[in-house]
């Protein structure tokens, strides 16, 4: 494995020389057996699973993801059950890339809250709808108190509503929307795209007023985020999606982990927030996976800023006291149907999320008497989660 993946192939090769093996090979660090046996009856009948460490020389790939993770996990992923469960970046590595440009604390400086979690929203319907009536629902969201407003991210570049013609307009809603509450708002538009095509709808985006960017990371390639970051005329935050996660790590022999996919993978790209999938709604991530990523987005990362977690899937206002038990205050409520399927509409399943989040704040609990109406009928309608 670590031969195949740098210098030779499946036999010695002529040109392999000493010198080449000894600065550019992959080497094998270490080998565990897990669970770790002694003994055996018959070890031709036994199964045998092991963790393998192997050391890459990144200077065979240089400072980009594609090409590593070519070099990590190209050929090999493909000899049998074998599944990339972590990788441990060198500081000099990591020091090549940009980094999330916001990352918390700027979204929290730029937003000017200081320290409750945030409260995101998807537009919903997710199709179909056109900018003016897509407009109308982020205004709803945003008066309610949605802090941030994304499209789906099956919503594109499309005929029926093209994404500049949506900056066009749910900006405007947002700029009323941000005069109305008095807070400071963003919209996260998605320019996912072909990597020519992404790039030059989002630098069209932000010279139009765009202040946020969507990127669906993993169909586009993790390794466009960074092409966006290094972009000198795109100074906005990027907001990444997770859909097509599942296809790459849901196999427990195959794939790539998801606390690595959505943790370091993620942040070292550039991410300042990220939808994660969560075990309270429609996903199926355990929950030790689940805060795996969420560590993966928050922990000291060689000086790199801290991600967002975007907690969504099925959210609703009575996950609200767990979301705070389990991620504390850093994180993003990520709401669409609880929001703009509320009995009393899209500002009032805004307003009953942010009840819940200052009662959260204020007792850490929600207190039943001085539950707003609007969280109470939320609750009454979905559970206390």
């Amino acid at each position: 494995m670590a031969t195949e993946q740098t210098t030779g192939t499946w036999i010695r090769v002529p040109g392999e020389t000493g010198d080449m093996v000894e600065k550019f090979r992959g080497k094998v660090l270490n080998i565990w057996q897990v669970p770790d046996h002694e003994q055996f009856r018959n070890e031709q009948d036994e199964e045998r699973i092991f963790f393998i460490q192997l050391g890459f020389p990144w200077q065979n790939f240089g400072p980009q993801i594609p090409m590593m993770l070519t070099t990590i996990f190209g050929n090999i992923s493909m000899i049998g059950d074998i599944k990339l469960v972590d990788i441990q970046f060198p500081k000099n590595f990591v020091d090549q890339f940009p980094g999330p440009r916001f990352g918390i604390s700027g979204i929290r400086k730029l937003l000017g809250v200081s320290d409750r979690p945030l409260l995101n929203n998807m537009v919903k319907p997710s199709t179909g709808i056109t900018p003016d009536q897509g407009a109308e629902l982020l205004f709803q969201a945003a008066i309610g108190g949605t802090d941030i407003v994304k499209d789906d991210e099956v919503m594109g570049n499309t005929e029926l509503s093209p994404a500049l013609k949506r900056v066009e307009h749910y900006m405007a809603k947002l700029r009323k929307a941000e005069k109305e509450s008095g807070e400071k708002k963003l919209y996260a538009v998605n320019v996912t795209d072909e990597p020519e095509a992404c790039i030059k709808m989002a630098e069209a985006a932000v010279a139009n007023g765009a202040n946020a960017l969507l990127v669906n990371f993993l169909p586009a390639g993790v390794g466009l985020i960074n092409s966006l970051c290094r972009n000198s005329s795109i100074k906005v935050p990027i907001l990444a999606h997770l859909d097509f996660g599942g296809a790459l790590y849901a196999s427990p022999w195959h794939g790539i982990s998801s606390s690595l996919l959505y943790g370091k993978l993620a942040r070292l790209a550039g991410v300042d927030l990220l939808c994660i999938p969560t075990p309270y709604g429609k996903f199926s991530l355990s929950y030790s996976k689940y805060i795996q990523i969420v560590h993966g987005l928050r922990s000291p990362f060689h000086g790199k800023p801290g991600v967002w977690p975007i907690a969504g899937g099925a959210i609703k206002q009575g996950h609200i006291p767990r979301l705070f038990n389990d991620l504390g205050r850093d994180f993003i409520i990520g709401a669409g149907g609880a929001i703009h399927a509320h009995p009393m509409g899209p500002a009032a399943g805004a307003r009953a999320f942010r009840q819940g989040i200052d009662l959260m704040m204020k007792y850490g609990k929600l207190e039943e008497q001085t539950l707003g109406r609007e969280l109470t009928v939320a609750i009454e309608k979905w559970g206390g989660g």
